[in-house]
């Protein structure tokens, strides 16, 4: 039952993708957040910073319609704390769920 729940879900998620590359349609400010994460966990895990980008890149390409919004939505309240209200953001300030669904993005 639960393999095939899987199976379901998988297929719903492939009908759901979108057609056209859309990293390069996401918001200005949004891709410099990314390519500034990406260059900072390259240099931490010590890995080419290129493989990390061209893995998120093929990623984002790879999510939902849904899953860009959602992305693009949560991206934009942690820009807009972090520059307008100078908040501090790290993994205590930021909602549990997209700090998983951007380690999905970036691993």
């Amino acid at each position: 039952m639960l393999h095939e729940k899987l199976l379901q879900q998988q297929l719903a998620a492939s009908k759901q993708k979108t057609t056209q590359p859309v990293f390069n349609t996401l918001p200005p400010h949004i891709i410099t957040t990314l390519d500034n994460m990406a260059f900072g966990i390259a240099k931490k895990e010590e890995i080419d910073s290129f493989d990390v980008k061209q893995r998120l890149v093929t990623n984002i390409n790879n999510l939902t319609e849904q899953d860009v919004a959602y992305l693009v939505n949560q991206m934009t309240l942690l820009i807009e704390k972090s520059v307008h209200h100078d908040e501090t953001i790290d993994d205590k300030t930021v909602e549990k769920d997209f700090v998983t669904f951007l380690i999905r993005l970036f691993y």
